[in-house]
C-alpha cells in the first residue's frame, strides 16, 4: 500500500465511522476472550497507521509490526511502544512463544501464503495464546478498492475456518460482521463496479451527519456479536486459540 492511502488512513482513522466501530468491536471482543489482563503481551501485525496500537495500551504490554516503513512512521507519531518492521510469513523480528494475544485486522488478505502467515502468528503464542483477526468478505464484493489496497483474496467464514484448522488453531468464535450496513455496501460496490469507479470513493470521508448514522448502525454490532454470530456482512471475525 502507498504512502497517500497510509496518509488518507491515519488522518480519517479517529473519526470515520468504519475505523472507529471495528475499534471498539475489536476491543470489546478482545476484553471477552482474553484472560490474562493488564500484564498480556500483545502483538499489532499489520499495525499501518496506528489506529489499534494506542487503543490497545489499556489491555496489555503492545508491540507493533508493519512491513511499511511509511506506516512505521506514521504509527510512531502516535505509539510511543516498540514498532518494528517486518512481513508474514518469513520476515518476523519477534521470538516465538512471546505473545498471549495477536491481533491481524485486515492483513492476511494482502499476503500470498496466508495459511503458513497463520501457522506463523500460531508460533508467536504462548500456549492457549489468541488471535482476533478481521478479514473482508465475499469476493463477489472485489472492487477497485480491493485492488487499490492491494487484496488477493476475500474469504467466506467457512474458507477462513478451513485455513485457520489447517494452521493448528481452535476456533473459539467466527461470525461475519458488518451486516446490517452489507445492502448498502452491496448496491455501492455493484454501482461502482458498473460505473468503474475507482476504490477511493470507499474511504471518502462522509458528511458529518451521515458518518454520525453509519456509526451508530454499525455500532449495534458490538452488543449484537455479545450474544450471536451473525449469517452474512461485508467482514469477518475471528477469535482463535493455540
Amino acid at each position: 500500500m502507498n504512502i497517500d492511502m497510509y496518509r488518507i488512513f491515519f488522518e480519517i482513522q479517529k473519526k470515520h465511522w468504519w475505523f472507529v466501530t471495528r475499534k471498539k468491536i475489536v476491543l470489546d471482543t478482545i476484553k471477552r476472550y482474553l484472560i490474562k489482563g493488564d500484564n498480556a503481551k500483545i502483538l499489532d501485525i499489520g499495525c499501518g497507521a496506528g489506529v489499534m496500537l494506542t487503543a490497545l495500551d489499556d489491555v496489555g504490554q503492545v508491540y507493533g509490526m508493519d512491513m511499511s516503513d511509511d506506516a512505521i512512521n506514521f504509527s510512531k507519531q502516535v505509539f510511543n511502544g516498540k514498532v518494528e518492521k517486518g512481513s508474514l510469513p518469513d520476515h518476523i523480528p519477534y521470538d516465538d512463544g512471546f505473545f498471549d494475544l495477536i491481533t491481524a485486522l485486515d492483513v492476511i488478505e494482502h499476503v500470498d501464503r496466508d495459511i503458513d502467515s497463520l501457522k506463523a502468528m500460531h508460533s508467536l503464542l504462548v500456549p492457549g495464546g489468541k488471535v482476533v483477526i478481521t478479514v473482508p468478505a465475499y469476493m463477489f464484493l472485489w472492487s477497485s478498492f480491493d485492488e487499490m489496497n492491494e487484496h488477493k483474496r476475500r474469504y467466506t467464514r467457512k474458507e477462513l475456518e478451513t485455513k485457520l484448522v489447517q494452521a493448528g488453531f481452535t476456533v473459539e468464535k467466527l461470525t461475519y460482521y458488518n451486516t446490517l450496513l452489507f445492502p448498502i455496501v452491496f448496491v455501492v460496490r455493484i454501482l461502482n463496479n458498473i460505473l468503474k469507479r475507482d476504490g477511493a470513493s470507499d474511504i471518502e470521508m462522509p458528511s458529518r451527519p451521515v458518518n454520525f448514522v453509519l456509526e451508530k448502525i454499525f455500532g449495534i454490532e458490538k452488543y449484537l456479536l455479545r450474544f450471536v454470530s451473525l449469517p452474512f456482512g461485508v467482514s469477518v471475525l475471528a477469535v482463535v486459540r493455540k
